[in-house]
Parts: structure tokens; C-alpha cells; sequence
């Protein structure tokens, strides 16, 4: 049963929550995680890293839960493309997309320690949303490559100093446009 519970983890990129799991340390809560019961409990456990995969803005006192902080798999270029849309936004200005993984802090994609950003080729997609479903797909390698650095001896953050923008979500008018800009781009 566990080995085809591990096979289903593997393809849907939650072997870290199996891991969890099968290690009785899952957290399950009952309440949103700014209510103060759910506090309570993720500070009991003394995590040291969250990983972050909702649209959840977190609170200060969510975040110091964890250790080290919680890790965020942003589908932008940090400092540069903070926000919504930064894939499209990206695409539109001709520049590369990509993933970058930080500490989040309150605000949005403004925390200031990413652990790595790595330029990831959309090229082949055949669509804006089979883009952001394939960016989005990779968190779990993003993930794991950015625990294994946090493990190592050779981890220097890079500054997260707002040089960027911060983008908002974009009209259809220019997702139409950066649909032909990801057609013209193969």
C-alpha cells in the first residue's frame, strides 16, 4: 500500500508531505492558518521549514512557526517580477521566465532571502495556462533542490532588495498578445 501511496506522491509532487506523513509529523488543521488554535499547534511541532502552495498571504506569526521561515516556489524572476501574472508579464517584455525560491515574508514576494532563481524555458508550451500549469508543476524539484542547498555548506542568499516591479493581474487584451508572443517564440 505505501509504495503505491509513494508512486501517486512522486507524480503529483507531494513526496514531501508523504515524508511528513509517514513520519507522523503532518500537520492537519481544522482552522485557517492565522486562527489562533492553528498557531498553537504548528508551533508545537517546531518546524523548521514551511512550504508554501496556496494564494495565501501569511501573517508574522504563521511564518515564525517555522525555523528558518516558509519557502515560497514564485513562477517569476526575483526581485525583478514581483506579483500576478509574472510569467505573462515576462513573456511580453522579452524576457526569460523562470522560478524563484525565497523566504516569504508579509508583504508579496517582497521577502528578502532567496535561496535560488533558476530560468526555466516555455518556449514549447502550446498555451499561457499549459505555461503556468508546467512552471507551477515544478515546485516540488524547486523545493527539494532548495532544501538540499539550505543542508549544505555553500548557501548564500541572494538579496531580495525590491529592485523589481510588482505586477498585477493582466487584462485579456495583453494575454492575447502574450499568447502570440509564446506562439511566435517556438
Amino acid at each position: 500500500m505505501k509504495k503505491h501511496i509513494a508512486r501517486w506522491a512522486l507524480k503529483a509532487g507531494r513526496l514531501t508531505s508523504l515524508r511528513l506523513l509517514f513520519s507522523r509529523r503532518l500537520v492537519l488543521l481544522s482552522r485557517p492558518l492565522d486562527h489562533p488554535a492553528s498557531i498553537s499547534k504548528l508551533a508545537a511541532r517546531s518546524f523548521d521549514v514551511g512550504l508554501h502552495k496556496t494564494g495565501n498571504i501569511y501573517r508574522q506569526e504563521t511564518i515564525d512557526c517555522f525555523r528558518l521561515g516558509i519557502l515560497n516556489a514564485h513562477i517569476g524572476l526575483l526581485p525583478k517580477y514581483r506579483g500576478r501574472c509574472v510569467m505573462e508579464w515576462s513573456l511580453l517584455q522579452g524576457d526569460p521566465t523562470g522560478i524563484s525560491v525565497f523566504f516569504i515574508d508579509t508583504g508579496i514576494d517582497t521577502g528578502p532571502r532567496i535561496v535560488f532563481s533558476e530560468e526555466v524555458d516555455v518556449s514549447k508550451r502550446t498555451s499561457i495556462a499549459d505555461a503556468k500549469d508546467y512552471l507551477f508543476n515544478l515546485d516540488a524539484g524547486f523545493y527539494r533542490r532548495a532544501i538540499d542547498l539550505l543542508n549544505s555548506d555553500s548557501l548564500t542568499y541572494r538579496n531580495n532588495d525590491g529592485s523589481g516591479r510588482r505586477y498585477y493581474v493582466m487584462s485579456k487584451l495583453f494575454q492575447a498578445v502574450t499568447e502570440e508572443c509564446l506562439r511566435l517564440s517556438k
